[in-house]
């Protein structure tokens, strides 16, 4: 099922709420036909997007952001799952939405995110 990129926001401005209120960031996940699954985290004062594409094999692609530290962020995956990312790949949440919502629209990854190999 096609989704608006309107519906994408909604639902990330939801779990970015209830995100916020247990204090435990969420890694969400959203896929696209032929373009592959985009994670973003939401909840948090940072994001990070990851990338994988439908064939599932590489390049995985995570945003770089202007923080060089090596130290780990933590998030969440489904709910309770903890998982971590260095500082470096966290970007400012504005920059991940814009992006997110670029990925809905057209398929591709954000040419304003600076993206890595994993």
């Amino acid at each position: 099922m096609r989704v608006s990129e309107d519906e994408v926001e909604e639902l990330l401005d939801r779990i970015a709420d209830e995100a916020r209120r247990a204090r435990r960031p969420q890694d969400v996940q959203v896929t696209v036909a032929s373009a592959g699954t985009l994670g973003i985290v939401v909840g948090a004062d940072w994001s990070v997007l990851n990338h994988v594409p439908m064939n599932l094999d590489p390049p995985y692609m995570v945003s770089v952001g202007d923080d060089q530290g090596k130290e780990p962020v933590v998030f969440y995956v489904a709910g309770d799952h903890h998982s971590e990312t260095l500082r470096r790949n966290t970007i400012r949440p504005e920059a991940a939405r814009a992006a997110m919502r670029h990925f809905v629209a057209t398929g591709q990854l954000s040419p304003a995110v600076t993206w890595e190999e994993v």
